[in-house]
């Protein structure tokens, strides 16, 4: 076998490879003795007539299409030996330029590659948000309001109040009617904010429901809003957009108190104290979460845009397939399916693949090869301490959103739990994998571990032995041995 091969500016490689005659010829041979066995030749028991019957019997172009295949996967693994090639995935035949003697040009997709520039200089302040007082205060306003009265008030909406309406939006710059329409007699209710209280999230637009103060039943007006072509919502982005709205009816909240009946229903506290910590714990825990979102992808984009990364073209192929799918997999959840969606989007779906799928795709498979990298280059594992605990993470979120045992039904046991351990193993490895971006990005903002001296820790033996004596069995963790060296390597 001759080989030589040339590498292409996609991240592939192309390999001419030539044979002997005499190889594809043995497996002509072998291809012929295969299609006896599965073709009933008059005069022959099955896999016995000879080979130039069964050339005349099924013609020699059908023996040969067989003989190359048979040939292939014969060869190809030691074209890949041969050169030292380390594939990304299945290599194409793209070409059969000479049959005497036989030669096969492949193109084959490579493994990637990612270079990281430098990763060193990787600063930025880890400054996670600070739940104030009044942030707990609104959110426990919030609880109240979840339970409060609606009771209809006469005259102009106000601040705090609530505006039933009925809005329809269209197009300013559509070319037909048709186009024109993007909601049309839509129902809504909205709360009147304060400034301050005004969310990014509000639709249509930040600022819209502050648009009510001093609307009554039955009015009825028109406001126009260009949305930025940046708009998280696909359907209005770039658009010049008018809504009609009709007011219906205002009403307002009336609170319930703070006593221990509103205590009880919101979750059981003893006391506005009791519930102000737990609000408190879980607006740090929410804002952390996100700020951490955040901050880690942009650590991660800062590294991204430094990097010298290499990949074929059929990689970010089978990242836009997932995306796409997991598209698909969250409508199908909210009741919905692609073509329905895209038509809500007035997008075909080579459009939608074009101008939203391709840049997602190319996102997550860039991050994730930077990510890969650090892994690699600072050696980054995961404890069996870690380990487990987001097995029991995704255990527990399973079991609370109820969807546990029909998960576990829908896989069956075997590869629901294998399911579980490679989610909880991705979890872990990337919580590690910021671990070492923050290390890098903030050092001075990682917590100090603390110091056990000697003295602590034969008093903590010696706690442990008399508790012994209390209990017929206790556990004691030796205390030279680190749990950081159980390790489970990526």
């Amino acid at each position: 076998m001759k080989t030589e091969k040339t590498f292409t500016e996609d991240h592939q490689v192309r390999v001419r490879a030539e044979f002997e005659q005499e190889t594809l010829d043995g497996f002509k041979r072998k291809a012929a003795r295969k299609i006896a066995q599965s073709t009933r030749i008059p005069g022959f028991r099955p896999g016995k007539a000879p080979y130039a019957m069964v050339v005349n019997h099924v013609g020699e172009a059908a023996v040969l299409e067989e003989a190359i295949d048979l040939m292939l996967n014969d060869v190809y693994p030691q074209v890949l030996e041969r050169e030292n090639i380390e594939p990304y995935g299945p290599g194409n035949l793209e070409d059969i330029p000479s049959q005497e003697p036989p030669v096969f040009e492949f193109v084959i997709p490579l493994s990637p590659e990612a270079e990281l520039g430098d990763v060193e200089s990787l600063k930025k302040p880890y400054e996670p948000p600070v739940v104030s007082d009044s942030d707990v205060d609104e959110y426990v306003t919030q609880m109240r309001q979840n339970q409060a009265n609606i009771v209809p008030v006469e005259g102009a909406a106000k601040i705090g109040q609530l505006v039933y309406m009925t809005l329809e939006a269209t197009d300013e710059n559509a070319k037909t009617p048709e186009e024109a329409i993007i909601v049309k007699s839509a129902p809504q209710q909205t709360l009147i904010p304060t400034k301050k209280e005004e969310k990014d999230s509000e639709w249509p637009y930040k600022g819209f429901a502050r648009e009510l103060i001093g609307k009554k039943a039955e009015d009825h007006f028109s406001l126009t809003h260009t949305f930025p072509a940046e708009s998280k919502d696909g359907a209005l982005a770039g658009k010049t957009v008018r809504f009609d709205v009709n007011i219906q009816s205002v009403k307002e909240l009336e609170l319930p108190e703070m006593n221990q009946e509103f205590l009880t229903s919101v979750g059981g506290f003893e006391s506005v104290e009791t519930l102000k910590q737990a609000v408190r714990e879980k607006m740090v825990s929410d804002r952390t979460s996100e700020y951490d979102d955040t901050y880690y992808l942009e650590l991660v984009d800062t590294l991204r845009a430094g990097a010298t990364l290499k990949y074929p073209p059929q990689m970010i192929k089978d990242e836009e397939d997932d995306v796409l799918h997991r598209i698909e997999h969250d409508l199908e959840h909210r009741g919905l399916d692609l073509d329905v969606y895209l038509k809500i989007r007035k997008m075909d779906k080579d459009q939608f693949i074009e101008e939203e799928v391709k840049q997602t795709a190319k996102d997550r498979l860039e991050r994730s090869l930077v990510m890969d990298a650090i892994t690699k280059k600072y050696d980054v594992k995961v404890t069996q301490q870690q380990m487990q605990a987001e097995v029991t993470g995704v255990l527990n979120s399973l079991l609370m959103s109820g969807e546990y045992e029909q998960a576990e039904k829908q896989l069956g046991k075997k590869r629901f739990t294998e399911a579980i351990s490679n989610e909880a193993a991705n979890n872990a490895l990337e919580k590690a994998i910021r671990l070492q971006l923050r290390t890098l990005a903030a050092p001075e903002s990682l917590p100090v571990a603390e110091e056990v001296t000697e003295e602590e820790a034969m008093e903590e033996i010696m706690d442990a032995l008399q508790a012994e004596t209390a209990n017929d069995v206790v556990e004691i963790d030796p205390v030279e041995k680190d749990p950081s060296e159980e390790v489970i390597e990526d």
